[in-house]
């Protein structure tokens, strides 16, 4: 992870695979704002199931949940993550990920998670906020 410690960095860079991915850093609002878009993608994939936690696995929400990191906070990788968007805007868009990069989500999300929650912890430790 780039700039580890400092609280006021701006973006986290893993490493998968030789590839560097650079996501923003989320804001508070995080939980709420990849919660609503892993519902959004599971309604999208199983419209009977409205996105309902109930209704699916949890693998197939835990997919979903990294899919959602992808599209809402990924700036910079990989050609694979990108389509063109409106008006050919490059955009990430998990329904024109190539399948052969399923793992690679899987990997890049669970890469993004633990340098987010050590950002995270960092971060804690140095508010004034107690």
């Amino acid at each position: 992870m780039s700039g580890s410690g400092d609280v006021l960095q701006d973006e986290i860079t893993v490493n998968v695979r030789g590839e560097d991915y650079v996501f923003r850093v989320p804001s508070i609002k995080f939980d709420i704002e990849v919660g609503y878009r892993a519902a959004a993608i599971r309604r999208k994939a199983d419209p009977e199931g409205r996105g309902n936690l109930d209704a699916l696995d949890g693998m197939a929400a835990a997919f979903a949940f990294n899919c959602a990191l992808l599209e809402l906070y990924l700036k910079a990788g990989p050609a694979w993550c990108w389509s063109a968007g409106a008006g050919g805007k490059p955009v990430v868009d998990h329904e024109k990920f190539p399948l052969k990069a399923s793992a690679l989500v899987w990997e890049v999300g669970g890469a993004f998670r633990d340098a987010f929650e050590r950002f995270r912890g960092e971060a804690a430790e140095d508010s004034p906020v107690s």
